[in-house]
Formats: structure tokens, sequence, C-alpha cells
């Protein structure tokens, strides 16, 4: 049987035996590439270090330099949040677990919330299975078996049914973790080297309000302790300064209870603030061709189908208003009512450009859980502005 051919990054090309894997790839350069490697990149997939080549191929050894690989760490060190959370808590369903930015997240779904406690000793028990050294293995399995072997575990049924073909991958972490997932994953526990539990918050399965509730656990991971120390410091920073917070302090702005969420009520010194920001806008848009307009807050949902929303955007806008002549939408955006405004009388080529300027208020039904301060609310003002021009005026448009 002959060899394969593998062409490493710089164009070089080995010879291995049949039935190497990428780290096999990784020792025969150096042992210390081997010890550094997180993952490999094998014709430009993602591939687990262990996992054997199928043919001749291009393959990249990713170690702790590269961007990508930290992805894959951090999936890993949510495959092991998930471990130790059916360890200490075996009644949980499990949910989904990716890596995100500076960190990672994993949804359970169980009866009583994770305290701050559970937290502590969940990420305990996710050191003690780190250093029993345990293999990321990834198995294949047929799509009927499949669904016996999650039949406790709804949430996974509901992704293997949707998403798998007649035999799809899973991996394993030790003899009693085993997870529906493409991968792919470090080699073993023992690779990862620094993460912490932060946080525990609210959220819908598939993020949709009509599924099951459940608990996202939010965790962060890095190659070093010093990196991970770093970022939590920058996060402590980060609290001292956020807006809420300070938006309190200073007396600027309030979210009120018996108003509701995401809806936003100015303070005498926050309206201040606003008024110099608005101003300062709308003479921009005067200095720079623009015209003023206002349109309403509330209009007819006829026009919402018309522009297509109410197909496109309904789950985002707020329920309609029976009135005595139709139904009325709040509007989730202005652009129909510059268009309305351009189409109300006949105009020439002439005119073109015709640059139409808003500060519109709009409303959005953002989800309960997804609100943030100023930053996503239910309500807000925006610098909005359309532009009726020709298609050769269309760069000189982008460009100014």
């Amino acid at each position: 049987m002959s060899n394969l051919q593998v062409t490493l990054p710089d164009g070089s090309v080995k010879e291995v035996p049949q039935g190497s894997a990428p780290i096999d790839v990784a020792r025969s350069i150096s042992q210390r590439l081997a010890d550094d490697a997180i993952v490999a990149k094998v014709n430009g997939e993602m591939w687990d270090l262990n996992r054997p080549l199928d043919g001749n191929a291009s393959v990249a050894i990713l170690t702790t330099k590269n961007p990508e690989a930290l992805e894959v760490y951090r999936h890993s060190t949510a495959h092991l949040l998930a471990a130790a959370v059916l360890e200490l808590f075996p009644e949980t369903k499990l949910g989904i677990g990716p890596p995100i930015e500076n960190g990672l997240y994993y949804d359970f779904q169980r009866p009583a919330p994770f305290s701050p406690e559970d937290l502590e000793a969940i990420e305990k028990r996710m050191w003690e299975i780190q250093a029993r050294d345990l293999p990321y293995e990834r198995k294949y399995t047929k799509k009927k078996d499949g669904l016996k072997l999650y039949g406790d575990q709804p949430m996974k049924c509901e992704l293997i049914t949707e998403r798998a073909g007649e035999i799809f991958s899973e991996y394993t972490l030790g003899p009693h973790f085993i997870d529906f997932c493409r991968g792919p994953h470090v080699p073993s526990t023992k690779k990862i080297k620094s993460f912490k539990l932060l946080s525990v918050a609210g959220s819908y399965w598939k993020g949709d309000e009509k599924n099951a509730q459940l608990q996202r656990i939010y965790g962060t991971a890095w190659f070093t302790k010093k990196d991970q120390d770093e970022y939590l410091t920058r996060l402590e920073e980060a609290k001292k300064r956020d807006h809420r917070k300070l938006g309190q302090e200073l007396d600027l702005f309030s979210i009120q209870e018996l108003a509701g969420p995401g809806l936003i009520f100015f303070h005498p010194k926050g309206g201040r603030i606003r008024v110099l920001i608005e101003n300062w806008m709308r003479d921009q848009y005067l200095k720079r061709g623009y015209d003023l307009v206002y349109t309403p807050h509330v209009m007819r949902a006829d026009l919402w189908k018309t522009s297509g929303h109410l197909s496109h955007y309904a789950e985002n806008m707020f329920a309609g208003m029976e009135l005595d002549d139709a139904e009325y939408r709040l509007k989730p955006m202005n652009c129909p009512g510059h268009i309305l405004i351009y189409r109300d009388r006949l105009r020439s080529y002439r005119e073109l450009p015709v640059r139409l300027g808003e500060l519109g208020t709009v409303y959005r039904y953002e989800r309960s859980g997804t609100m943030h301060g100023l930053l996503r609310v239910r309500g807000f003002t925006q610098d909005d502005a359309h532009i009726f021009c020709t298609p050769e005026q269309i760069e000189d448009e982008v460009v100014s």
C-alpha cells in the first residue's frame, strides 16, 4: 500500500503511511510542534489531530498562535462544561454549546435554577475532569441508532432529526458523556489549561420564546492563565464604565418597571445631551444636502404588507391595533414613510438626487432577556436617511 502525500503550508511535500493522522504529520516535523498542536486544517477543513487522513491532502497544524485554534479550544471547553453539569446534575437536558467571542456558553434545561454555588461546583468538577486527561473521541452513528441513544435528550433528538444525515458524527468525553457534534475538538482535556465560568442567563431553545426556557451558562477560556487574567481585568474595568451604571449614577436615563422593559426615559441631564447630539445631526443633514422630514409613529398594516415587513419582519413588530377603519402597526423602520413622501407627487429626473433625513423613532419587539440598557431596546430614535437617485449618481452618493 502506497504512502500518503501530505502538502505542508510552505509547499513542501511529506510522505506518511496510510492511516496517519495530522498529529503524526506534526511529530514527523518536530516533537515540539506536536506538543503545541491544538487542531489541524486538512484541505481547508478543520480536522481533529487524531482523525486519520482519508487520502493525499494539504495539512496545516494549528497551535496556540492561531485564532481558529482558540475557537476549537473554547468549543471543547463547552463540552467539558456540559460533562461536568451532567455528572453533578444528571437530570439536566442538553441544548447547544458553541464558542463565542471571548468565550463560550452551553444551554441547559433543568427544573431548578443554577445558583452561584452551583457554578462554583461545576467549575471545580470541570477541573477534576480536565485532570483525568480524557480524550475527545469522534464516533460515527447511524441516524436511527442515534435517536435511540439520545432518547432522554429531546433537544439533541430534534437537532439530529433536522441536521443529521443517515450517518452523523458525535464526540465522547470519557465513558459517560457523548454529544451530537460536527467537531473538531482538542485531543484531550489536558490540552485545556485555563477557563472560568462567569454567569447564568435565561434563554429559549433556538432563540424562540415559544420554545422551552433554558439556562445559559457563560464562561471564558484562554490558552494561558495570563491571557485569561488580562481579559478578566478588562471585564472588571468595563463594568465600572458600563453605561447602565453610569446612566443611573449621573442621573441621565432610566427604565421604568411600570412602563415596561426596553423603553427609555431620558432625565433632564440626559435630555440635554440628547438635544446636543440631535442638533449636531440635523446641522449635518442640512450641510450635506438632505431635507428634514418627519413620519408618523403608527401606520396602517396595509403599508407594512406592501413594504414586505409583515411577511418578513412581523415577529419583530408589535402586535396590530384594530381601529375603526383598519389595523395599524407601530413602525419598526422609517423606510416606507420616506418612500411615501417621495412618491407623493410626480418628480423630474432633474430633481435627483433627493435626500430625505429623519431622526425617526421606531419600535421593535425585542424578546425578553435580549434587552440591554440603551444598546438593545424596544423603542429608539435613529439617524435614518434615504437617497433617491439615478444609477449614474449612486457612486458619488456612496462616496459622499
